[in-house]
């Protein structure tokens, strides 16, 4: 009896040495990363992260140069305004505000010789209502009274004077008052692009464009 319960206890042992063995054969390694691939493996993200991101900073450039070449559905100010029709402006009469265009329009007549006048500009003429010295907003005066003749741009703020063709004649401003361009169709049919304008310089009265 003794002799099978030692028999018993040597194949139980010897099953368990096999297991251990069979076990340590399957077992996997652990990986085994050396510090020259770590480095590569870091290099390489920041490389792909450093062109990743001037990617990114170069696209939104591009998106941005393309928004101001060509914008797209400007409405107001900075875009195409219409202006109505050449036969909705009097020839000589006073110049009419657009608020949504942020300029005055005007039908000026060569014959205005006047110091006040147009200085020999003939035709359709869009001024930006900002005046040239620090950006107040220029109203027409037609009342205003300015060596002998009445009718003219006033600056409120630091008295800069205009003629109606936008021409400085009086004040601190540095030059005359700048335009927009002014398109006008078969049909008589004025759209102005505010988003064109054009410095005035210190005496360009032949700015207007003829009807």
């Amino acid at each position: 009896m003794a002799n099978e319960q030692t028999q018993t206890d040597a194949w139980k042992a010897a099953l368990a040495s096999r297991r251990t063995q069979v076990a340590d054969s399957e077992a996997v390694p652990a990986a085994m990363v050396s510090p020259l691939d770590r480095d590569v493996s870091r290099r390489n993200f920041i490389r792909a992260s450093f062109f990743g991101g001037l990617g990114l900073t170069l696209l939104g450039s591009v998106g941005m140069l393309l928004d101001y070449l060509y914008p797209r559905n400007v409405k107001g100010f900075g875009g195409p305004v219409p202006a109505g029709n050449v036969a909705d402006y009097v020839k000589g009469a006073d110049p009419v505000p657009n608020s949504e265009g942020q300029f005055w329009i005007a039908n000026l007549d060569p014959a205005e010789d006047r110091p006040g006048g147009t200085g020999g500009a003939d035709g359709m003429l869009a001024l930006w209502r900002k005046c040239p010295h620090l950006g107040c907003t220029v109203p027409w005066r037609a009342t205003f009274s300015f060596e002998g003749d009445a009718g003219w741009y006033r600056c409120p703020c630091h008295g800069s004077t205009y003629t109606k063709a936008g021409v400085r004649v009086f004040g601190p401003a540095p030059r005359s008052m700048d335009t927009m361009a002014v398109e006008i169709d078969a049909a008589g049919n004025i759209t102005v692009q505010t988003g064109a304008i054009t410095p005035g310089g210190p005496d360009n009265p032949d700015r207007a464009v003829p009807v």
